[in-house]
């Protein structure tokens, strides 16, 4: 089962793009991307002399024809890539409900997942607090995965980067790790659980889903309750026009931040608007970090 936004169309548009990872890793089954393996697959590497015990069939003649010399073809093997995927799920993902930002993530995350299972990688989805999905390949699991997905509704407070810690630490192999979020945390904890996902050798993309109120939020209000979606505590304050200007400016620092620390972390990052149509930000903004190509 996938979301009504998962069109024949998007899924077409789908199929033109690969994940793509900046290294090769030694995968764990046969699969499409180039391995760090060296075998006899179908992907070309080098020459190499002849040695007493290589297989005939390894022998390029034509290069024997012009040069006198045995030499054999290298090969590197094609195997799976493993991917995981992190979803936040905590209480700001669902807050206001309006900027369907939960919706969104959980839609990259199919996305990327149908794309991934199309080349027969590995994948593994989690959503901390709410959902750990097995390792899962080929093309039909991505159905029982939707599903499984669409079931998730809020219902408490969790702490996304104490469930994120804990998906790190699961994860078995190195290979390539999506963390989709608003990432309005803390810096220094952030930076903490990205630090974790670079010890586990894993290449990274950060996707942070930002809705409209994230960005411009309420009109001007002298004076209300606010309470903070992840820890339940309230204050009062007055939103107005300068409180306005303040937050923006907090935001924008905590974003420029972030975005310096993944970059010298070579941690690739992207931001995803919900009022963006999907299947741009798919094909047109996500390439753009080496995800997909």
């Amino acid at each position: 089962m996938l979301p009504d936004s998962f069109t024949p169309d998007f899924l077409r548009r789908l199929e033109l793009v690969k994940i793509r990872s900046r290294r090769a890793f030694l995968g764990t089954r046969q699969g499409g991307h180039v391995s760090i393996k060296r075998g006899h697959g179908i992907e070309f590497a080098d020459y190499r002399q002849y040695e007493l015990g290589d297989n005939p069939r390894h022998i390029d003649w034509g290069v024997y024809a012009r040069s006198d010399r045995l030499y054999v073809k290298k090969y590197q093997e094609e195997q799976d890539l493993n991917i995981y995927v992190v979803i936040d799920a905590s209480a700001s993902m669902f807050t206001p409900r309006s900027d369907r930002k939960w919706e969104r993530a959980r839609e990259i995350a199919l996305a990327l997942g149908y794309v991934a299972l199309l080349e027969q990688d590995t994948v593994t989805v989690s959503v901390p607090g709410f959902y750990n999905s097995p390792a899962i390949h080929g093309g039909r699991a991505i159905h029982q995965l939707g599903k499984d997905l669409l079931a998730i509704e809020p219902s408490e407070h969790r702490d996304f980067l104490k469930g994120l810690k804990r998906a790190v630490a699961q994860m078995r192999f190195p290979g390539v790790a999506v963390v989709i979020s608003d990432l309005l945390m803390p810096g220094e904890e952030l930076r903490e659980v990205f630090n974790l996902l670079r010890s586990k050798n894993m290449d990274t993309t950060a996707i942070q889903v930002l809705g409209p109120q994230d960005i411009e939020p309420l009109p001007n209000l002298e004076s209300v309750i606010a309470v903070d979606s992840e820890t339940g505590s309230e204050i009062a304050v007055a939103l107005s026009a300068e409180a306005r200007e303040d937050y923006g400016a907090l935001l924008q620092a905590h974003n420029t931040a972030l975005q310096e620390f993944l970059a010298g972390a070579r941690i690739s990052y992207v931001q995803a608007l919900t009022t963006q149509d999907l299947s741009d930000f798919m094909v047109n903004n996500l390439p753009s970090t080496g995800l997909l190509r």
